[in-house]
């Protein structure tokens, strides 16, 4: 602000009711009570009162602004409102790889560099080298996980964290034809049934527990009170004695994979053998009515 911005905002005050009543009172007696000469002193006056203010609102910069560090890093805030990014992306791309950051005082910081970049991220420490050759090994994100029956994002995460093999090659995600068995045979759209992707427990640990094991348990103990017929409940104990195979083996094998902590997967695995025991039982009812004569239950 220039001094006739300052000289015009201390006479719209003294002609005004916003002025100072100290300062007035100041100038009035300094003026002998003449109110003209008492606004021009006044004027006088607050115009250098309100320099002072403006200066001592002025930032002030110390080393620790101007040092090499906050040359070359800024704050993971500001970076998230330029790159229209949430600050916890911003650092989970940074500890991908994807950005050049680190950690000072407790603080993300990112290199100021990544602001004139483009958005492709940049590989990860776990790219190698980008060839034909390494393409030929691997097969991309998006067909792999049509073949899983997972999206793209889940895929991805589960590269990151160590359960499928993977890397970036010309800035795509792919995955390791390892982790594929047969992919491009026939046979492959069988193995990727709902019931074999079920049974080999990719649908994950907490999918296939609570909603195929314990949500699909409890709507059919409400089916079979509804069923009034013995043949009826023996047809329906059957199908769902088969359909709880692939359940079981699928929450076995999850808890195998699983990521998170180990407590959920020994838990998961106690449940398991409980509900491989009921099975078994289910099974021996079904089995010793289906040996029992007619005649003899309707007697």
């Amino acid at each position: 602000m220039n001094d006739e911005e300052l000289y015009l905002e201390a006479t719209n005050e003294v002609e005004g009711e916003n002025k100072s009543t100290s300062l007035w009172a100041k100038v009035m007696a300094l003026s002998e009570g003449d109110e003209e000469k008492a606004k021009y002193k006044y004027i006088k006056l607050r115009v250098e009162q309100l320099a002072n203010e403006r200066k001592n609102a002025a930032p002030k910069f110390t080393k620790k602004t101007v040092d090499e560090f906050d040359l070359k890093y800024m704050p993971v805030d500001e970076f998230s409102k330029i790159k229209s990014i949430p600050k916890d992306k911003v650092i989970e791309m940074i500890r991908d790889g994807f950005y050049v950051g680190q950690i000072k005082n407790d603080e993300w910081y990112v290199s100021r560099e990544e602001v004139g970049k483009n958005e492709k991220p940049k590989p990860a420490s776990r790219t190698s080298q980008k060839t034909d050759d390494s393409k030929k090994e691997y097969i991309p994100v998006e067909e792999f996980s049509e073949y899983k029956g997972i999206t793209s994002e889940k895929a991805i995460a589960m590269i990151r964290d160590g359960f499928y093999q993977g890397q970036i090659i010309d800035d795509k995600w792919y995955v390791a034809y390892s982790e594929v068995s047969n992919v491009n045979e026939p046979s492959s759209s069988v193995s990727s049934g709902f019931f074999s992707k079920l049974a080999n427990g990719d649908f994950g640990l907490a999918k296939t527990y609570w909603l195929y094991g314990v949500l699909v348990g409890v709507i059919a103990n409400v089916l079979s009170n509804v069923i009034t017929s013995i043949s009826g409940l023996v047809i329906f104990m059957v199908v769902y004695t088969a359909y709880e195979i692939p359940v079981v083996m699928g929450v076995w094998r999850a808890s195998s994979k699983y990521q998170g902590p180990r407590v959920w997967a020994i838990l998961a695995k106690i449940a398991v053998v409980l509900g491989a025991i009921m099975l078994v039982a289910g099974l021996l009812v079904i089995a010793g009515w289906y040996f029992t004569p007619w005649k003899a239950v309707g007697e």
